[in-house]
């Protein structure tokens, strides 16, 4: 019997690239625990070698990322090579370095997005994107004059939350914000105790039982339509908001169809390791590009096995049994891991607390 991996078009569309580890801030959330630049790091010959690789691939969207992506000196000719191979490049960025001459520098790379990391008020902001010697003023002000400029240009303008334990009440005075800056899209995901936030889990990490309340709330702000809302992979699963939360760009109201890492995603690492997923450990890595062109990884769909080689019967836990199994498959796979050691049980799912809590399954 075929499972729905078998009915998914296997190309790598979206490409998360670390580009490289330097950062010039040392957020307690950071998932990388970036802040020095990586001795291993691609050298300009091999990134713009992988920027081919990509487009040969079939890849269609290129986020470079980090660390903090504009320290790395030859981005613009990274960024340019990758709208030269008809891709479409995104900067992903804490906003710090970000003046009008970047945003220049952007438009003339051919950048299309500028994604802004936001995470709760000034306060808030700064007590989590602090700097490499604990100051922690002044990243929430950078953070705002970059969406501004972002907006002003001819970039199409994100911001990026991680929601928390210290923002969650603010959602709605955010979402206000975001739109009032005049962003086009807020990405919203939920911390997961990886990196440097396995030190600090109990401060930030949401607990599964604020996922319901959670999930009503978000579904209101996209109903309520003052800006775009995408929510990430590690929110929902088959609540009564699900359509909603699924259907947040405006597409046909849907609902949840598993893991796209190894099948339409793929992460690479600022020394060329790829990975399904930019926020798998590295464990899952499945070649790296200085050892064997990128191509040749990712057509080897048997690296990619704990997606391509789904079955139901790994599922383990309360996902085991589950109706909506074969569908879901445990949800974000790196939320998974990180919360239970197995991509194959997934405490963070809004039908499985409902379903602990004695609630009526979700109609429609």
């Amino acid at each position: 019997m075929k499972s729905i991996v078998d009915l998914i078009p296997r190309e790598p569309i979206t490409c998360f690239w670390e580009i490289t580890d330097a950062c010039n801030l040392r957020c307690v959330h950071c998932e990388a625990d970036a802040g020095k630049r990586s001795p291993d790091e691609l050298d300009p010959d091999e990134a713009l070698a992988l920027v081919d690789g990509l487009a040969n691939a079939g890849t269609e969207g290129v986020m470079l990322t980090g660390g903090e992506p504009l320290l790395r000196a030859d981005w613009p000719a990274i960024a340019s090579r990758v709208t030269e191979r008809g891709m479409a490049p995104t900067i992903i960025t804490n906003g710090l370095l970000v003046d009008e001459d970047r945003i220049a520098e952007m438009v003339d790379a051919g950048v299309v997005g500028l994604s802004v990391s936001l995470d709760g008020d000034e306060p808030v902001h700064d007590e989590i994107r602090v700097g490499p010697r604990g100051r922690s003023k002044g990243s929430y002000r950078h953070a705002i004059a970059a969406i501004e400029r972002g907006a002003a240009s001819a970039l199409k303008v994100g911001v990026i939350t991680q929601i928390h334990r210290r923002n969650l009440h603010d959602l709605e005075r955010m979402c206000s914000q975001i739109a009032d800056l005049g962003a086009d899209v807020w990405q919203v995901q939920i911390c997961m105790p990886l990196g440097r936030l396995l030190r600090l889990e109990r401060e930030y990490v949401l607990e599964t039982s604020e996922l319901p309340r959670l999930t009503e709330r978000l579904a209101r702000l996209i109903e309520d339509g003052a800006v775009t809302i995408a929510v990430a992979d590690n929110i929902g699963y088959y609540g009564p908001h699900e359509p909603v939360l699924r259907g947040s760009l405006g597409g046909p109201r849907a609902f949840w169809t598993g893991c796209k890492a190894g099948l339409r995603v793929v992460g690479i690492c600022s020394d060329g390791a790829v990975k399904g997923c930019p926020s798998h450990p590295r464990e899952f890595a499945a070649g790296n590009v200085r050892e064997e062109p990128f191509e040749t990884i990712w057509a080897d769909r048997a690296r990619f096995e704990y997606n391509t080689g789904f079955r139901e019967e790994l599922l383990e836990g309360g996902c085991a049994g589950c109706s909506f199994g074969s569908l879901c498959r445990a949800g974000c796979t790196s939320m998974a891991y990180a919360v239970t050691g197995t991509i194959y049980d997934n405490p963070f799912c809004v039908q499985r607390v409902s379903e602990r809590r004695g609630e009526p399954p979700d109609e429609r």
